[in-house]
């Protein structure tokens, strides 16, 4: 039987470290995003972390299941394609299949909680 470790991260105070956003996705503003993983599964293919971004329209298509608690700000996140647009405000949660492609409008600067589940090992 394997033996389990349990894992846990005091939460980073004030300015988390750099995690840029892919400049061609960029379409308005200057959105600096910053970001840190907390915790990972032995596979690090599940990891946990904070996120912040400041305002700004980015593209994002995702390359992993991510679910995200929001702490901080607001955005709006449009789902390629649609016209559906969901906006999270501080205690919205949501989830983010692998692949999805998604406008954000970044309104006030966010920070989110988020958990990712990799199809490989996640490394930064």
């Amino acid at each position: 039987m394997a033996t389990v470790t349990l894992q846990s991260a005091p939460t980073p105070a004030g300015t988390l470290p750099d995690m840029p956003i892919e400049p061609s996705w960029i379409k308005e503003g200057n959105p600096i995003a910053r970001g840190t993983v907390l915790t990972q599964s032995a596979d690090k293919c599940v990891s946990s972390g904070l996120w912040s971004c400041e305002p700004g329209q980015f593209e994002w298509t995702f390359g992993w299941d991510e679910f995200v608690h929001l702490l901080e700000g607001e955005v709006d996140i449009t789902e390629d394609g649609t016209d559906h647009t969901l906006t999270l405000r501080p205690g919205d949660m949501a989830h983010f299949p692998l692949g999805m492609k998604t406008h954000w409008h970044v309104k006030q600067a966010v920070r989110k909680f988020f958990v990712i589940r990799t199809p490989d090992p996640f490394e930064l």
